[in-house]
């Protein structure tokens, strides 16, 4: 179950501004952006925006991918219509009410700099100070296999006993042990441009339900995981944290470098001044095997 949730009655002027800054120097995707908002049909097929701009149906879905993931400027799908499944675009309300400011500042940078909003409030006096006050502390908090209600049969497995241990699972077998112990049913597909490879809202950490998202790696990669070895891009961690979670995870049976854990620190860090409390861990080679010695069934 996916939730997506948006505040946008508190961060209007600061959603505003997060999109201008998408599309600020980026002619060809206000190109996209203009063409899936013009009119007032709400579902526009990729065919359709390619004939409202100089761009080929696949161009078209280059230039929209980026624009339909993170902080949505439209949202992406499939549909069947007329007998022949499409690729559409879909506007989403907040933006329909707000794209013409949204495009005044993407082409205007002064504006756009000058454009108040929370997190980039402007001094009404040279020398004056101001103070953003947060309505709770931020508290990014790393926890282990140990800490997670579902995973608590790790316990009885020490390190030791995990190492050198068997040879690596496949990334599709690790995957569907984790779901099984999280009790999820549905296993869904892999594609290039997701935020994550789990995500749960079944995951306990200390008693209490939380949402979680994992991103896991297969066998397929070698040596030390560093964050650019993490997507094409090497963004796949900060896609994690673009999902709608409270608890972050990088699961890899090998060797997790430091810098993995430090850019997820600091992406836990900016997700717990919006939320409040976030967790984020890893689950190296010795926990992975420490799961699989643990839950010997949901791994087999």
């Amino acid at each position: 179950m996916v939730i997506n949730v948006s505040d946008t009655a508190s961060n209007r002027r600061d959603q505003i501004a997060n999109f201008a800054e998408i599309l600020r120097n980026a002619p060809s995707k206000q190109a996209i952006f203009e063409a899936v908002y013009r009119g007032k049909k709400r579902v526009k097929t990729v065919e359709e925006i390619a004939n409202a701009t100089p761009f080929s149906a696949k161009r078209v879905t280059e230039l929209a991918k980026p624009l339909a993931r993170g902080e949505k400027l439209f949202e992406q799908g499939r549909e069947r219509i007329d007998g022949k499944t499409h690729t559409i675009y879909r506007k989403l309300d907040f933006v329909e009410a707000n794209k013409r400011e949204i495009l005044q500042l993407a082409g205007n940078k002064k504006k756009l700099e000058s454009f108040h909003t929370k997190t980039n409030p402007k001094l009404t006096k040279a020398g004056a100070r101001i103070t953003i006050s947060v309505p709770f502390k931020a508290k990014p908090e790393f926890i282990n296999v140990d800490d997670v209600d579902q995973f608590r049969k790790v316990k009885t497995v020490s390190l030791s006993a995990a190492m050198p241990g068997p040879e690596r699972l496949p990334e599709k077998k690790v995957k569907q042990g984790l779901l099984k112990l999280l009790g999820e049913s549905k296993n869904p597909k892999d594609w290039g441009g997701e935020s994550n490879d789990i995500f749960s809202t079944r995951l306990k950490v200390k008693g209490r339900l939380r949402r979680a998202a994992f991103a896991l790696k297969g066998p397929a990669k070698t040596g030390p995981l560093v964050p650019g070895k993490m997507g094409k891009n090497g963004d796949q961690i900060q896609r994690l944290f673009d999902s709608p979670a409270d608890v972050f995870f990088v699961q890899y049976e090998g060797e997790i470098a430091e810098s993995v854990i430090g850019l997820m620190q600091n992406l836990a860090l900016a997700k717990a001044v919006l939320r409040g409390q976030v967790f984020y861990g890893v689950i190296d080679k010795a926990d992975t095997r420490r799961l699989r010695l643990a839950y010997p069934k949901a791994f087999g």
